[in-house]
């Protein structure tokens, strides 16, 4: 017995020694676990590495976060254009991962990866307190599953988001915005037509189960932006989520923006009979093309507080048997819309009293473009104007027939209150004329800021840095010298020149000519502080 358990601890005491020569993954020093991470390809054995102990967890995620380019998180960031599998539960589980200020999520193409984000999402929203805003990018498939075929896909994809959904209203966000896919333009539209339930509900329906959808319920109080900038959205999945939560935080709710682009104009009614907002502030419909509203004036009247309105194409329904009603907006600052919406707008005096800035959305019928002058001139408060045209057309013709007329009329020279002009032209509009825009400009007597696109002073394209400082300059000077009151000339928003110091250079009065390199010298030093 004794001979063999001397034996046994001679042969068993050096393989215990040697079996402590060997370390385990936690032994290991934080260089070579970063290492080992880095050449780790599956995503999900990093977050089950990551769960083995305190250590490993703020090891591991960090190194893998950085890898994916998320080193924002530890300071309230979570921006994501191309999460790659497993990723998002990483996040989720992440304890260091405990304040988000901003979630900037694009979700992917592949529908289960879809689903499991969706789910991690929810389960991060679930842990961490409220995230203030929340973007949402629609997965890049949207687009097909509206089709017959893939309706099976669309009830499950849209049965997750409105889960989705519900949880981020729940969880007390603040500022929701729901977007297109990445790489989806603003004219890659899906056409809408199904109306929604008049009665909108938050159970499930004989007629959304026939649309392949349920109803979503929204239970938060809290919202006080929302921006549906994708129109894909509209469907039947989602009407009565977007109805209940118009409603449901009608009490909170300053901001909406809403992309209703090609969808069916009974559905835009529907929903916007809904809306009773009393702290609207700001207003956004936006569309495509010209899309009517039969709708638009009952809306604003029932929103009196709004102050900032903006109506890209959207036109009101024009009845020749109705009059336009009175408009009655007292708190309204600032209004950009068509031309035929600002000029019902304007009609009545003193029903905007506040109203300084107007955009007007020049539409595709020049004979019309420039109604609202007239309006405009009746209100003494508006002090900036601009003028924007679409992607057909050229302003200088609507700016030149309204020279000839202006002999007779006198309405831009009675805009004497008009402080401010911008005017934004396309660029794919067809031979702009500077000579026609300056003397357009010179019937404003009290002008003090000038911005126009620098396609409205040069119609050459692809003009180098120096080639347009000297376009800029030229123009800038002639409207120094024959314009006193005037103080900025900008371009295109990024070239500011102050004509207060042009005039300051030496020889400046004797004409652009003289002194024009000192004034080049000016205007190249402001070009650079203006573009910082």
């Amino acid at each position: 017995m004794k001979r063999r358990l001397r034996r046994k601890v001679k042969i068993d005491g050096p393989r215990a020694q040697a079996s402590s020569a060997y370390a385990t993954i936690t032994d290991l020093p934080d260089e070579l676990v970063e290492k080992i991470v880095e050449d780790l390809d599956d995503n999900g054995s990093i977050c089950r590495l990551s769960l083995t102990c305190k250590r490993l967890h703020f090891l591991v995620l960090p190194t893998f976060f950085s890898r994916n380019k998320l080193e924002l998180l530890q300071n309230g960031y979570l921006q994501c254009y191309k999460p790659v599998p497993g990723l998002l539960e990483a996040i989720r589980t992440a304890l260091f991962v405990r304040n988000l200020s901003l979630i900037t999520f694009y979700f992917t193409s592949e529908m289960e990866q879809v689903i499991s984000d969706i789910s991690s999402l929810c389960g991060l929203l679930a842990r961490i307190p409220p995230v203030g805003k929340i973007m949402l990018g629609l997965p890049q498939y949207v687009s097909s599953l509206y089709v017959p075929q893939h309706v099976r896909n669309m009830e499950r994809w849209g049965r997750e988001s409105l889960k989705l959904l519900e949880t981020i209203t729940k969880s007390g966000c603040r500022d929701l915005e729901l977007l297109d896919p990445l790489g989806i333009l603003p004219n890659n539209f899906l056409y809408v037509a199904a109306p929604p339930p008049s009665k909108p509900t938050g159970t499930k329906s004989r007629r959304s189960r026939n649309l392949g959808g349920s109803r979503g319920h929204s239970h938060s109080t809290s919202l006080s932006t929302i921006q549906i900038l994708s129109p894909r959205l509209f469907q039947p999945f989602f009407i009565g989520w977007i109805v209940d939560t118009l409603k449901v935080n009608r009490e909170s709710l300053v901001c909406i923006h809403l992309n209703v682009t090609s969808i069916d104009p009974v559905l835009l009614s529907r929903i916007s009979e809904s809306m009773n907002l009393p702290a609207i502030k700001e207003v956004k419909i936006s569309a495509y093309s010209n899309f009517e509203w039969m709708g638009l004036w009952s809306f604003l009247n029932r929103h009196p507080s709004i102050t900032s309105l903006r109506l890209d194409g959207i036109l009101p329904v024009k009845d020749p048997q109705i009059p336009d009603p009175p408009i009655i907006l007292p708190h309204l600052t600032q209004v950009t819309a068509m031309s035929p919406v600002v000029t019902s707008l304007l009609q009545h005096r003193n029903r905007v009293p506040l109203l300084s800035s107007v955009d007007v959305l020049l539409n595709w019928n020049v004979q019309s473009g420039l109604d609202p002058l007239a309006a405009i001139a009746t209100h003494a408060h508006i002090s900036s104007l601009k003028i924007s045209n679409g992607l057909q057309g050229d302003i200088c013709s609507i700016l030149e027939r309204h020279i000839r007329e202006d002999r007779y009329t006198r309405i831009i020279t009675s805009l004497s209150h008009i402080r401010s002009v911008v005017l934004d032209q396309s660029i794919n509009s067809s031979n702009p004329s500077p000579l026609t825009i300056k003397r357009w400009l010179y019937l404003f007597p009290h002008l003090e800021h000038v911005t126009v696109s620098l396609r409205l002073l040069d119609v050459r394209l692809g003009l180098s840095a120096e080639e347009s400082l000297g376009v800029v300059t030229e123009f800038a000077t002639q409207f120094a010298a024959d314009r006193p009151m005037m103080r900025t000339l900008s371009a295109d928003f990024f070239l500011t020149v102050n004509l207060d110091e042009l005039r300051r250079v030496p020889g400046f009065k004797n004409g652009p000519s003289t002194g024009s390199r000192k004034s080049n010298r000016v205007l190249n030093g402001q070009a650079k502080c203006s573009c910082k």
